[in-house]
């Protein structure tokens, strides 16, 4: 096998509207750029098989948008697109790729002629990361491991005294604590690269905070390759649908970086005793005074074949029944009196942000017309991979951590990383208890994803279960 590994920063100009809270009421003009955003990028090759696997500092892809840049990407380097895996570090301090027009929160109602320039720019700097990665490939191998951080993150779905669900802190409910990382080497034992997944919102710094960043995903990256001695760290953003920083949105910047040493730490001991080589010891007579015997170890010339194969599936994922026509107009008429009496009131746009993400979901459902009432489940593609003993799967959308954590825990695989947030972001995807407790993510955030309703419960079973027979059949 073969790999390269690459890192290209995508800082978009500025100003430019960052997309991750609806109520943040300013571009990021005011301040500018924190740490720097950027798409990280692993290729691998053999023989018989090849694929790049990229992560971005990106709220999330459209699927449209997922398309135009695994396309770019394949032909960049000759694969297809399905050898293509993207995902998105969802910190919310960055833009969205999406093409649909939609804005979410910020300071501008539309796409401005450089937010456009930027959205246009992103397949060929996708393209290009792959290609400095495909260009740097050279003999390897990969081996896997696992680690884990207790008390960083928690489950957000907090109950409250009516019976409702917050987002907050569940401590009756649990998550994936776990971080597994695959180390890819040279044949001298140099790092390439290292790929870390974990599930949880990067939202350690809130809406207050008017700088581009990666939250805590590049204070991660760096603290890896530090202590990796090198080489390309790749962050595959989890199953954190329903995960926060047990400290969040905090004003000021800063915080992040503790929160993703920690991960990094963790990250690099996960593989640190997970040599991707094959080694012999040599032992050697030396002495003075007395005999003393000498032992080296020695990388082995003819190393194992490891096995690199990728598969993929697209899944219809069923969505609950879309709500009427009648009950969208009159919910238009409510929200719209609402929007028109803020505006006169001179209200900010960490107000008026959230009537209009209502206002605009209303307007493209009612634009369907008719066709509402038929649209009752939405196209999504599952991927996987398996490098020698370990594997990752990527799935489209913001998935809840039990979900996750079931494809990890039944993975045929020494090692297994599961990756939400990739191939285009179709939405929360929350499991079947959840659902009756309501809240944001089972209830209300399909609108930010320009879908008629929420998944239906049976979507994370599919999920599920179609992850575990590609990764067993990665396995035969």
């Amino acid at each position: 096998m073969e790999a390269g590994a690459a890192s290209v920063a995508i800082d978009p100009p500025l100003p430019h509207d960052l997309q991750g809270y609806i109520r943040r009421e300013q571009s990021a003009r005011t301040h500018g750029h924190g740490d720097p955003l950027l798409i990280t990028a692993v290729v691998l090759r053999t023989d018989s098989a090849a694929c790049a696997i990229l992560a971005a500092d990106v709220v999330g892809y459209s699927p449209t948008m997922a398309d135009r840049i695994r396309d770019a990407v394949a032909a960049a380097i000759g694969v297809t697109r399905g050898d293509v895996l993207i995902n998105a570090s969802h910190s919310h301090a960055t833009p969205w790729l999406r093409e649909d027009g939609t804005k979410l929160g910020g300071e501008f109602d539309e796409y401005t002629d450089v937010e456009q320039a930027y959205l246009d720019a992103m397949p060929e700097a996708f393209a290009r990361a792959a290609r400095i990665a495909a260009a740097d490939a050279r003999p390897a191998r990969a081996a896997g491991g696992t680690g884990r951080v207790p008390g960083l993150a928690v489950n957000r779905r907090e109950r409250t005294a009516a019976g409702g669900t917050i987002l907050g802190w569940n401590r009756e409910l649990t998550i994936d604590e776990e971080v597994p990382a695959i180390r890819i080497d040279d044949l001298t034992g140099a790092p390439i690269a290292t790929i870390v997944a974990f599930g949880c919102h990067p939202v350690v710094v809130g809406p207050e905070v008017h700088l581009t960043g990666s939250d805590f995903i590049g204070p991660l990256r760096d603290r890896v390759s530090l202590l990796r001695g090198g080489g390309v760290c790749v962050f595959l953003q989890g199953a954190a649908g329903n995960v926060l920083p047990l400290e969040a949105f905090f004003d000021v910047d800063g915080p992040q970086v503790p929160f993703g040493q920690r991960l990094g730490l963790e990250a690099a001991h996960a593989v640190a005793d997970s040599s991707p080589l094959e080694w012999t010891i040599d032992r050697f007579e030396w002495g003075s005074a007395t005999p003393i015997a000498r032992y080296r170890r020695r990388i082995v010339a003819e190393q194992p074949v490891q096995l690199l194969q990728v598969t993929h599936r697209v899944v219809d994922l069923p969505l609950l029944t879309a709500p009427s026509l009648t009950q969208l107009r009159a919910e238009q008429v409510e929200r719209q009196a609402e929007y028109d009496a803020l505006i006169a009131a001179g209200a900010p746009r960490s107000r008026t942000n959230i009537l209009r993400y209502h206002l605009l979901w209303l307007a493209m459902m009612l634009a369907k017309g008719e066709a509402l009432a038929q649209w009752r489940s939405s196209p999504g593609e599952v991927w996987a991979m398996r490098v020698g003993d370990c594997a990752i799967v990527g799935t489209p959308g913001e998935i809840f951590n039990e979900i996750g954590a079931a494809v990890r825990g039944g993975s045929p695989f020494d090692t297994t990383l599961f990756a939400g947030y990739s191939q285009g972001m179709l939405g929360y995807v929350a499991t079947p208890e959840e659902h009756p407790f309501g809240g944001y993510e089972p209830a209300v955030s399909h609108r930010g994803y320009a879908h008629p309703a929420p998944f239906a419960p049976a979507a994370a079973g599919i999920l599920v279960d179609t992850s575990l027979e590609l990764l067993r059949s990665l396995a035969r």
